[in-house]
């Protein structure tokens, strides 16, 4: 069962021993960083509850993948799979997606309304709800109730990064399942067979994602040459003193380097920022005054010491 799930092998062992005793929970939090197959899960979750070839009481093989349902909810167009995120919230309240910033009371009650129906076509009608951490007060007061008095049949999975995110009240009402980081292996494998990456280069961006897929493949996209790496290295994991000076001191040899390097900081400082600007935005400002020293005929390597090892600092 779920053998489309990357490790994760003690998710898998709770939830699939819940499958085959039919004691199914009405509601779950998937915990864990992202990219690391919590989503996945929750929708191989769907797929083996409402296989039409595979029945989850007579056997644990797991989904079929093939079948009408199994192939809707691939596509993400099964009518009994509800997916509750922003790109919903903003379709509800007619509004773009990038204002989305929270879910509230708005789409959980939405939510509600569609969790009270009668399933349409499967056995188990399931909500995704994703990121459960960006819940108002008022959204997460609201979905309390529907998890107080949940219809049968129905399955709620809340995912989020951290369980101090989400209210006691709530995590009370569900089933708490971990989700560990990857191991660099099992990522480096999946780079080199869904991106044709090299052995040598696979493994080297799995060291630096964390366990995280997501972050593995926002990696292979910004590793285009050495500086991007460079970046990508600072931003991972905490570096000596005595690298990072390194790394500065053969940079800095040519103007040219020295120059690119910046440069491709700021790009890849800004993408960083679209996802975490209360990270960013310092060191953005730390880089373009790096760059602003630089045309000032400030010593490269002076400057690139202090700015390499600030942004290698700002790792939490």
């Amino acid at each position: 069962m779920f053998k489309n799930i990357i490790a994760q092998n003690k998710a898998k062992a709770i939830i699939s021993e819940q499958i085959r005793n039919n004691k199914i929970p009405h509601a779950y939090i998937f915990m864990g960083e992202n990219g690391i197959g919590k989503s996945m899960m929750a929708l191989e979750f769907a797929k083996v509850l409402n296989c039409t070839i595979n029945d989850y009481t007579k056997t644990d093989t797991g989904a079929c993948n093939h079948c009408a349902a199994c192939e809707q909810i691939n596509k993400g167009s099964y009518p009994d799979l509800h997916i509750i995120n922003f790109e919903k919230q903003a379709e509800i309240l007619e509004e773009d997606v990038d204002k989305q910033k929270t879910l509230k009371i708005d789409i959980i009650r939405y939510m509600q309304k569609q969790v009270y129906m009668k399933t349409a076509e499967g056995k188990w009608k399931f909500f995704i709800l994703e990121p459960a951490e960006k819940m108002t007060t008022a959204a997460a007061n609201c979905l309390l109730k529907t998890l107080e008095e949940p219809p049968e049949n129905t399955i709620i999975i809340l995912i989020a990064k951290h369980k101090e995110t989400i209210p006691v009240t709530i995590v009370s009402r569900a089933q708490t399942v971990f989700f560990q980081p990857l191991p660099s292996n099992e990522i480096a494998v999946y780079l080199q067979q869904q991106h044709s990456l090299s052995p040598e280069n696979s493994l080297k961006i799995a060291n630096l994602s964390d366990g995280s897929i997501e972050k593995a493949e926002m990696l292979m996209l910004n590793t285009q040459n050495e500086y991007s790496t460079l970046w990508a290295e600072l931003n991972s994991r905490k570096l000596a003193a005595v690298d990072i000076l390194n790394k500065s001191k053969q940079i800095a040899k040519d103007r040219k380097s020295v120059m690119e390097a910046i440069d491709i900081m700021i790009e890849s400082a800004v993408k960083n920022f679209r996802r975490e600007p209360y990270k960013y935005t310092d060191v953005i400002e730390k880089i373009i005054e790096s760059r602003k020293y630089l045309n000032q005929n400030a010593n490269p390597n002076t400057v690139l010491d202090y700015l390499f090892t600030y942004i290698n600092s700002k790792i939490k």
